[in-house]
């Protein structure tokens, strides 16, 4: 098996690394892509795509360059060519899978993505196991390492949003811009990629209700304290009746919860089934040997066989049958009245039971930039 990589950043050189450790015989990286002439440094590198997508010599092409374009380009002319592929870009996968994934079985290739979900947890992997043998009723978990250690660090030391944030950076946690993770996209992202593995149910992410920690204060932190409650940030997908309910949301879980006691910067996440019951995956969810592990190991079950099934059609997301308890900090408790079971403080509200979907319509109505908004876990 000859290997084109397309990037060589943080995902890209830890791939090079662990390939070139095993010293397998069986394959080999042959070439690969950089941004632009001046990072060549050795021979096997180009700036050329075409060199690489273009070349018969080269059957398994492995994208670590991020972003949607030109990653969406390049993985789609390569199955177009004929070329397997395994991708770690979650934002780009969620969104083209169905375009992607017919590609591949338009051209009898396989199309591998387990360093999407989980990082070095072999999530994708445990989910495509479980489904062999069980129905899958739900997935969730904590997604992203990088909100975890904020909510961690403040629940641990009282400290507000921004000091947690800038130490996060510091430690290398977090991005400059940490849109993605704070706002929960990229949570959203691995929730849509989790529900299409395990129940066969592709979602677009745009579909899935997010709501991210941005706001978040202490005062929040010690409320949940107060109530033997930690919060974390959740991605969940449940599979009920042939409909498809998924969210990402922070949410005041019970102290007795395994999520609760996962901490710093790691993941966790969790599947319920038919005969196995609940299941509970922990690991590093990001970093460039742990993505990497997960990304050699697709390498592994692509030179054993595994080629990619036409994709199901999407379906859509609704948040109107389930209802839960959210507490709601907002400079306009007045707007969430009629939904009020309780008031913890002058701007804190526990809501009554009630479904998402008619509680964003009071969200709307409050306009409230600061607001903070957390599902409180039964």
């Amino acid at each position: 098996m000859k290997i084109g990589l397309l990037g060589c950043g943080v995902v890209g050189s830890g791939v090079l690394k662990i390939v070139d450790g095993m010293q397998d015989s069986s394959f080999a990286i042959a070439k690969i892509l950089v941004r632009t002439p001046a990072k060549i440094t050795e021979a096997c590198m180009t700036a050329d795509p075409d060199e690489i997508l273009n070349d018969a010599g080269i059957n398994v092409i492995v994208e670590c360059m991020g972003g949607l374009e030109p990653a969406r380009t390049y993985v789609l002319q390569a199955l177009q060519n004929g070329k397997s592929v395994v991708t770690s870009n979650k934002k780009m996968f969620a969104l083209y899978e169905q375009e992607l994934r017919t590609a591949a079985a338009e051209h009898g290739c396989a199309l591998r993505y387990e360093a999407c979900a989980g990082g070095g947890i072999p999530w994708i992997h445990e989910l495509e196991r479980i489904r062999r043998i069980d129905g899958i009723s739900s997935v969730r978990g904590i997604m992203n390492g990088t909100t975890n250690y904020i909510l961690s660090n403040m629940t641990a030391s009282g400290m507000q949003f921004e000091q947690a944030l800038a130490e996060a950076q510091a430690k290398g946690y977090a991005e400059a811009d940490p849109t993605d993770d704070i706002d929960g996209y990229d949570v959203r992202s691995k929730t849509a990629i989790s529900a299409m593995t395990a129940f066969g149910m592709p979602a677009d992410p745009g579909d899935i209700p997010v709501f991210g920690i941005r706001t978040v204060q202490a005062q929040d932190l010690a409320w949940g304290k107060a109530h033997n409650r930690i919060l974390k940030l959740i991605g969940r997908a449940e599979h009920t009746n042939g409909s498809l309910s998924a969210c990402v949301m922070p949410v005041f879980l019970k102290n007795t919860d395994i999520l609760a006691a996962v901490g710093s910067n790691l993941n966790a996440v969790e599947a319920v089934s038919d005969t196995l019951g609940p299941s509970m995956y922990i690991g590093q969810g990001a970093g460039s040997l742990p993505t990497a592990h997960a990304v050699v190991q697709d390498l592994l079950t692509i030179r054993d066989g595994c080629l990619c099934k036409e994709p199901e059609a999407r379906v859509p997301v609704s948040e109107s049958g389930r209802t839960a308890q959210y507490y709601v900090r907002t400079v306009n408790p007045h707007a969430f009245a009629d939904i009020t079971a309780e008031k913890a403080d002058t701007n804190i509200l526990l809501s009554r039971e009630i479904t998402l979907t008619e509680l964003c319509t009071y969200i709307e109505k409050a306009s409230d930039s600061s607001l903070f908004i957390a599902e409180v876990e039964k």
